[in-house]
């Protein structure tokens, strides 16, 4: 028998909120998270020269801007919709002296060309609205949104994402988030009907251990020519045991040699394993599973769907 899981909704209720709703001890977290802006740093060690014109989407707290000022920028334009996080960055700009260096701007990304604040072309453009999902902060939204700013041989960072899935074992974990037994006897399983997506956000590491397949990745996708688009993976199943569903996390190249995925690797990351249910089976190396990836029209969402082939067909 075959298991193919529905896909999840478009916007699962437990998910990260959109960019600009994120509660601010998210925040603190994404700051917190040292090797996450270690490589922001690095890659754009890589990317700003002295006196480049720098655009920033989702200021947050404002380390990312003042670190672009730091490097030799001529300018810095950020822009943060939130207006607490907007007033506590021109806080961070301020006590750091480099409120010269920086215009910090209160507004979306999607009305930046209708205020004409920023006259000069783009030499670099950053921005960190990436989402346990990948595209849920609106990030290939946001690059539409800045293209008319882009001078024509304008560095951006992060340049292209790519996803990645691997089928695992959740004992112990799913328990948290679902009925899986009678309890004490009773049947509890009404619960889960009140549970509107299959996705569960769990902010610890994934043990080696609980991994039962390779993993698959998809395309690499330009964020500059963002399209759209339906994509086959095939995963090896490598250990015998009981799956309960697919751990999916995209990897943002953010320059050469330079990238960062959204799965939570290490204790203290700012990220969350995206974990996509499906009924509980017993599977072994005899297997092999197919997968389908589809990005959605709206440049946010994406589907999923894999089926586990049986050990003997026919």
């Amino acid at each position: 028998m075959t298991q193919t899981p529905a896909a999840p909704p478009e916007k699962p209720v437990d998910a990260p909120k959109a960019s600009g709703e994120i509660p601010l001890k998210e925040h603190l977290l994404m700051v917190n998270d040292l090797p996450r802006g270690q490589r922001y740093l690095e890659a754009m060690q890589q990317k700003i020269r002295p006196g480049d014109i720098v655009l920033e989407i989702g200021t947050g707290a404002g380390l990312l801007s003042c670190l672009a000022a730091r490097l030799g920028a001529g300018h810095v334009y950020t822009v943060e919709q939130n207006p607490v996080l907007y007033r506590i960055a021109g806080e961070v700009v301020a006590v750091n002296g480099l409120s010269d260096k920086i215009t910090l701007i209160n507004a979306h990304s999607r009305d930046l060309k209708s205020l004409g604040i920023i006259e000069q072309p783009i030499d670099v453009f950053v921005t960190e609205t990436i989402g346990a999902q990948g595209l849920d902060e609106g990030i290939a939204t946001v690059f539409d949104d800045v293209t008319p700013f882009l001078s024509s041989e304008a560095r951006v960072i992060p340049e292209t994402v790519k996803f990645k899935l691997c089928l695992v074992n959740m004992a112990g974990i799913r328990e948290q988030a679902e009925i899986l037994r009678p309890i004490l006897g009773v049947d509890m399983s009404p619960l889960n009907q009140e549970v509107k997506s299959n996705n569960l956000y769990w902010m610890h590491p994934i043990e080696p251990w609980r991994e039962l397949s390779t993993t698959a990745e998809t395309p690499e996708y330009d964020l500059r020519a963002f399209m759209p688009e339906r994509s086959l993976q095939e995963l090896e199943i490598i250990a015998d045991g009981n799956c309960d569903g697919m751990l999916v996390w995209a990897e943002f190249k953010l320059a050469d040699g330079v990238s960062i995925e959204t799965r939570y690797r290490y204790f203290g990351a700012g990220w969350a394993n995206s974990i996509h249910f499906m009924p509980r089976c017993l599977i072994g190396r005899a297997q092999r599973c197919i997968s389908e990836f589809t990005l959605h029209d709206d440049r946010i969402g994406w589907s999923l769907n894999w089926t586990i082939e049986d050990k003997n067909p026919g």
